[in-house]
């Protein structure tokens, strides 16, 4: 991800917000001619100093070799994100259109994790509310079933690239017409 000086975010909490507020990313990895995509949920948490990301894949999906064979991968998770246009600049004919967003992108090697934990991960940080549903009240037979049909990964994160392009680089007059207008302002940055 190309991040210039004044949209890069060196906050690793931040990052880490982003991605639990927007879990549903996209997994990359590039194990063939072309790379290849699928969007899941996933979820980040801290272990002895490195931000670990995890998540499932159907074990039918051709991208579960890259897991198996230990390749690197890239987590994309995307935030709010909306079109800016010129005519909300104090100089419009001077301004070009342009797309303001948070994103975090979270690079490392996957590899086989433990499909039950991590489906109680994602089960955790999924339900809510005061009758949350839990991985107990699922009939034992179907649940062993359906954990055969999935291979669940890790990935240590070893490079992390947070931004925040939400229109820091100009004025505060058009910071504000640009917030007043989508909705997002510098202040979603960390």
């Amino acid at each position: 991800m190309y991040v210039p000086p004044a949209f890069a975010v060196d906050d690793r909490a931040w990052a880490l917000r982003l991605i639990a507020e927007h879990p549903f990313g996209l997994l990359l990895t590039c194990d063939r001619d072309y790379p290849r995509a699928s969007h899941i949920p996933m979820v980040a948490r801290e272990r002895d100093g490195d931000i670990w990301i995890h998540g499932h894949l159907a074990r039918a999906n051709a991208q579960v070799d890259a897991i198996f064979g230990g390749h690197v991968a890239t987590a994309v998770f995307q935030g709010p994100h909306a079109y800016v246009s010129p005519r909300w600049y104090e100089e419009p004919r001077r301004s070009v259109p342009t797309w303001n967003y948070v994103a975090v992108q979270a690079c490392g090697r996957l590899r086989e994790a433990d499909s039950h934990a991590t489906l109680a991960r994602l089960v955790d940080a999924f339900e809510r509310g005061d009758e949350r549903w839990a991985l107990d009240e699922i009939d034992e037979e179907y649940y062993a079933k359906q954990l055969r049909g999935i291979v669940a990964f890790e990935l240590r994160v070893t490079e992390l690239f947070a931004k925040a392009k939400l229109g820091q680089n100009r004025s505060a007059v058009d910071q504000a017409r640009i917030a007043a207008e989508t909705g997002l302002s510098p202040s979603l940055g960390p």
